[in-house]
């Protein structure tokens, strides 16, 4: 009898159709579900016998031997695009969310990750508080819906999100990214409306990209035009953007895959900052994008496709 492996993602992601081809070249039976395309199948779940069928027009399988699950993308409403959506289908995405997390059913099977640690870990004060704990150098922080940057050593810092932030308004979509601001663009009658994360500024900095599969570890430095970035570095055109390998210092590498276990989980993508003298963390993200960094030299996609397929 087949094992296997379960893919949860959406139909536009890339990083997914790369381990996709990997599984495939192996020989490795899969299930991919894609968010998008949920109601285009018929979906049965037994969750005492922990039995999944998936009937469609090019798939028909019923399986208890799920090895592994891939929690790649099965967020809904981040990449939809700005229009309104109606009652039924607001009612459709919440139950599908419930099925989703009604997967892990399939407790014995190697995740990655785990629903809840996920969940866990996308919590950026929660990161910060672990990584100072484990011995990470972290930049200091205060949330507020004050004027919390009062209680920053400078009056030079930057403003950043709680979360994900995707604002969607008639047509058009809008992201936040993290920003230089200055104390006289705040007044507590703005900032009571909703807690926002002040953190010191550091200068002289270069991003550094950490991909974690396991126990493999794949670092980049993030540059334009040779240069490091003194601002988002995901606000530069990405044609001007270079990813350039580098070697972490052994004790950085060791904590980054200790942290990422701790948490739980068994892929990360940690963001640090550089400076002369240290490398500072400055979050993970525990289904953070990475096909846009795997190439021959980093091929995470082998890495994770491995992992899936090994899993017992």
């Amino acid at each position: 009898m087949k094992n296997y492996v379960l893919i949860l993602s959406s139909m536009y992601d890339f990083s997914t159709d790369l381990v996709v081809q990997r599984l495939e070249n192996n020989g490795d039976a899969f299930i991919r579900l894609n968010k998008e395309q949920l109601s285009d199948y018929e979906i049965f779940l037994d969750p005492v016998n922990t039995i999944l069928r998936v009937k469609g027009e090019y798939v028909d399988v019923e399986t208890s031997n799920v090895k592994s699950v891939w929690f790649r993308q099965p967020v809904f409403l981040r990449n939809i695009p700005g229009r309104s959506i109606d009652i039924n289908e607001q009612l459709s995405l919440s139950q599908w969310n419930a099925f989703l997390r009604g997967l892990m059913v399939f407790d014995k099977a190697y995740w990655m990750n785990w629903p809840q640690a996920t969940y866990a870990a996308e919590s950026k004060p929660y990161q910060l508080m672990i990584a100072k704990k484990m011995g990470f150098s972290v930049p200091q922080t205060i949330i507020s819906n004050s004027l919390g940057f009062e209680r920053l050593p400078s009056t030079n810092f930057i403003i950043k999100s709680m979360d994900t932030v995707l604002l969607k308004e008639n047509d058009d979509c809008y992201f936040t990214y993290t920003s230089k601001a200055n104390p006289e663009d705040f007044s507590l009658d703005k900032t009571k409306q909703a807690p926002i994360t002040f953190q010191e500024y550091i200068e002289d900095k270069l991003d550094i990209r950490v991909t974690i599969v396991g126990s493999k570890v794949y670092a980049v430095a993030i540059k334009s035009n040779g240069n490091a970035i003194s601002d988002d570095w995901r606000t530069v055109k990405k044609e001007d953007l270079e990813y350039v390998d580098i070697e972490l210092p052994v004790m950085i590498k060791k904590l980054c895959i200790e942290y990422v276990k701790f948490l739980g989980l068994n892929y990360g993508a940690i963001d640090f900052i550089k400076t002369k003298d240290e490398y500072i963390f400055i979050e993970i993200n525990p289904t953070g994008e990475w096909g846009w960094l795997s190439n021959d030299k980093r091929e995470i996609d082998y890495a994770i496709a491995k992992k899936l397929s090994e899993a017992n």
